[in-house]
């Protein structure tokens, strides 16, 4: 039966949508690519170590993929621009590279801080 109130989104309420206004803002943040954001979030902090982890790793490679094409338009114009850039497109391939270890560290329950770089870590305990 047709009901126009859910079809507008109307008096929808989150347990039908299985998402929360809390989880699109998380979301928003996430495609954004503002991964040292994401502790300021109630959604965020909720999850189980390996969700945040997880969140995390989406943020870095969205911020990744947007840095790389600013970079790619920066030094094809003067290759000497891309120098700060670059250090931090480096940084960050190594911070998804801990994210990535700790994926598979954190299941088998070996995943401990002494590990983990400390912003690594206090975005994902």
């Amino acid at each position: 039966m047709f009901n126009p109130e859910y079809e507008s989104g109307e008096n929808v309420t989150e347990e039908e949508t299985g998402f929360s206004e809390k989880e699109l803002d998380l979301d928003i943040e996430v495609r954004a690519g503002e991964w040292q954001n994401l502790k300021r979030f109630n959604a965020y902090k909720k999850r189980s170590r390996q969700g945040k982890i997880i969140v995390t790793y989406q943020a870095v490679s969205n911020r990744l993929n947007q840095l790389v094409a600013l970079y790619y338009k920066l030094v094809r114009d003067e290759p000497t621009k891309g120098v700060r850039m670059l250090a931090e497109l480096k940084h960050l391939r190594v911070i998804q590279d801990v994210l990535l270890n700790c994926l598979i560290w954190e299941p088998q329950g070996e995943l401990e801080e002494r590990m983990v770089p400390k912003e690594v870590w206090d975005l994902i305990r």
